[in-house]
């Protein structure tokens, strides 16, 4: 049951960490979806769903993508929002323009692997501008 637990708490704050940071796409999108209202939002929502699974997992080191810096590693969330905008917007819209564009809301799920993809580089970004994360884990109680 623990293992369990803990993927849950992992993916909820995978999730916060997603949505929060991502919130200046967010409001882009929420007016722009109009353009393709079939497929952007099947597109961002399977892109919000696969990238909290996927940042827990990533911050777990389950699959290895890199060092992630820590949640309170304040000095980097500008580079986080911009990063995560820019990657949920190409999620949503980007999936949303091409599954409109060829006529297949089929392609919408894409927007969940596009997330995903996009997340796996971000310690390769944040590494190029920041250097190494400050890795001082939190201390558990």
């Amino acid at each position: 049951m623990a293992g369990t637990r803990e993927w849950l708490e992992r993916t909820f704050f995978g999730g916060a960490e997603l949505s929060v940071l991502s919130t200046p796409s967010f409001a882009v999108v929420v007016f722009a979806q109009a353009l393709y209202p079939d497929a952007v939002p099947l597109a961002g929502l399977t892109a919000i769903a696969a990238g909290s699974v996927a940042l827990g997992a990533f911050r777990e080191g389950s699959p290895s993508v890199g060092e992630w810096p820590r949640r309170s590693e304040l000095f980097s969330a500008p580079l986080r929002v911009a990063y995560f905008s820019v990657v949920f917007f190409l999620a949503s819209m980007g999936v949303g323009y091409v599954a409109n564009a060829t006529d297949m809301l089929l392609l919408t799920p894409l927007g969940g692997v596009v997330q995903v993809v996009g997340l796996a580089a971000f310690p390769t970004v944040y590494h190029a501008v920041h250097g190494e994360p400050v890795n001082k884990p939190a201390q558990r109680l």
